[in-house]
């Protein structure tokens, strides 16, 4: 038998016949990345520190400076939200001025997602 790391309701607090649906390990933790990237930083009224702070990026000139920023800003911010996690690499590509997708390496798997800002 397998220990358990993580585990997580669906965020979407979706159902199922036994109730909400739960993950374990790497879904779970993919789960919680995904209603990290739907919040952004301050829409947490008891959290306020938690979540994406990529919007502040909503408007700049698009290239590859910008893939740099936001990529520097998740990996700065997002360890802090998820301390025990282990990034080892971020892909992305902004697909129009306010949706980007995201690509994300870590210990227990890949995150893949689109982020709108």
């Amino acid at each position: 038998m397998t220990a358990k790391y993580i585990e997580e309701f669906d965020h979407l607090m979706t159902m199922d016949d036994t109730g909400i649906v739960q993950y374990e390990d790497g879904i779970a933790l993919n789960d919680r990345m995904q209603e990290w990237f739907e919040t952004p930083q301050g829409s947490i009224a008891d959290l306020p520190a938690w979540g994406h702070n990529l919007s502040r990026l909503k408007f700049e000139p698009s290239g590859i400076s910008l893939n740099v920023m936001a990529r520097l800003n998740v990996m700065e911010k997002m360890p802090k939200d998820f301390p025990d996690l282990q990034i080892l690499s971020i892909g992305l590509d902004f697909l129009e001025i306010d949706r980007l997708i995201i690509s994300i390496n870590y210990g227990l798997g890949t995150f893949q997602g689109e982020v709108k800002l």
